[in-house]
């Protein structure tokens, strides 16, 4: 078996990478949108909750009466400082005028003053602001009043908030390499699905082009995959059938060429030799010789136009053809059979073909002698014509044997021949073909139907000049 070029990936190969991309896209759109979201949620609840905590610590301090100078030193600048490391975040007290009076900040760490201005309204008298400190560094800052002329306010740097991000990192990394992982086998088990059949379509192209002629695949996979499957046993079944038919063909036409061969050698060194001395036996000879050559260029002719056909050399020369040549041409040429043709007018109420004369005759004659060779012995053979919208007709009907309704396309196929009840006339199976071909080119078509006479009935439809 043959193997693929390097530089080629097999189909199964590209699956699995594709279906691990998308997954792997789809991970990490899914992974930024979530990050985005999660970090502006995270802020926003941080917020919410250090309001409520600063509130609460501020209203402690109301209670407990008027804040002086002594609330760095005392109970509750302890109280404060246990509070701070208890909710994980600074607190700051502060005057109207925004001074610092009271930090948990390591000495000189933290703002002297803050501006209340840039603190917006958060509800339950929560007002919330983020302060730029330097270095890419913010605070979130979060004030609750204590008394009318000071502010509890919580602080705590937007890192601080966001640094729960590092253990969602990992889990979303984790669930990442768990998706690819997944879509590697997934992908993989896809791709050898989709790739089997067709691998076993391409064993079998390679098996018919070894000779296996006819050989079938199973009909297997997607509904794409199964009709391929299906096309290419067709296919095969095709290949098989013309490869037979081509090899009956070649010795029919070998048997059809030896026998006039054979009598033209053996008749010609009889004359040559003396054996055929007296006058009437040379020219009995002779005349045998002259219908063994005939025979012989029909033979050739047959071979030859169908070689000018595949070979489109073809020339077709338009014009109305007269329907009493038609007649009389079909008439001469069958002039040993004339007690069995009867050919009727062929101008149906003055209805003439627009086709080229002598392809039309050559049509005409390949169904007629057809009809011939497959009617009985004394069997009819009738030729007529009708006019239907514009079309010109050409029937040719018989009382032989017909042709089976499931034959009735194969027929005009190369080098078919139905069987040899059929075939007894030793036809090489490219009559037909060869007028179809022909009706085509002229712009009409050929069918075969059954007869009134109970044989084959063959029509020819024209465009009507």
């Amino acid at each position: 078996m043959r193997s693929l070029p390097a530089s080629r990936s097999t189909l199964a190969a590209r699956v699995r990478r594709a279906t691990v991309l998308a997954a792997a896209l789809s991970v990490l759109v899914a992974a930024i949108a979530f990050y985005a979201v999660w970090s502006v949620q995270i802020v926003a609840t941080r917020t919410q909750e250090l309001g409520r905590q600063v509130g609460a610590l501020a209203s402690g301090l109301r209670a407990g009466g008027p804040l002086d100078a002594s609330v760095d030193a005392g109970l509750r600048g302890r109280l404060l400082r246990t509070q701070a490391a208890l909710i994980g975040a600074r607190l700051l007290v502060v005057d109207g005028s925004g001074r610092v009076a009271f930090s948990t900040f390591e000495q000189g760490a933290g703002p002297r003053s803050i501006d209340l201005q840039a603190f917006k309204d958060a509800g339950d008298g929560v007002r919330v602001a983020v302060r730029d400190v330097g270095s890419g560094e913010r605070l979130l800052l979060v004030a609750a009043p204590i008394d009318g002329n000071s502010y509890l306010i919580g602080a705590q740097t937007v890192r601080d908030v966001q640094r729960a991000r590092t253990p969602l990192i990992a889990t979303l990394v984790a669930c990442m390499a768990l998706a690819l992982t997944a879509a590697w086998v997934a992908g993989g088990a896809s791709a050898a699905r989709i790739a089997a059949p067709i691998t076993r379509l391409r064993d079998g192209a390679e098996a018919i082009a070894a000779g296996q002629w006819g050989l079938e695949v199973a009909v297997e996979g997607d509904e794409e995959t199964a009709a391929l499957a299906e096309a290419f046993n067709a296919m095969s079944r095709r290949v098989a059938a013309v490869y037979e038919a081509q090899k009956s063909f070649v010795s029919d036409v070998s048997h059809e060429i030896r026998t006039p061969v054979s009598s033209i050698a053996g008749y010609a060194q009889a004359i040559a030799d003396g054996t055929a001395s007296d006058r009437e036996t040379v020219t009995r000879f002779a005349g045998v010789i002259r219908e063994e050559a005939h025979r012989l260029a029909d033979i050739t002719k047959t071979l030859l136009a169908l070689a000018d056909l595949d070979a489109g050399r073809v020339e077709l020369r338009w014009e109305p053809v007269d329907g009493r040549f038609l007649s009389e041409a079909i008439q001469s040429r069958f002039v040993q059979a004339a007690k069995r043709l009867d050919v009727g007018p062929l101008e149906p109420d003055g209805a003439r073909p627009y086709a080229d004369r002598e392809r039309l005759l050559q049509v005409v004659s390949i169904l007629v002698d057809n009809a011939l060779k497959h009617a009985p012995p004394e069997g009819r053979v009738r030729v007529s014509a009708t006019r239907s919208s514009g079309s010109w007709s050409l029937l040719v009907d018989d009382e032989g044997p017909g042709v089976p309704t499931e034959d009735r396309e194969r027929i005009f196929e190369r080098f078919v021949r139905l069987d040899r009840a059929r075939a007894s006339g030793g036809g090489s199976g490219l009559g037909l073909p060869i007028a179809r071909r022909l009706v085509e080119l002229m712009g009409g078509s050929i069918s075969v139907q059954e007869s009134p006479l109970g044989g084959a009935r063959f029509v020819v439809t024209l465009p009507e000049a």
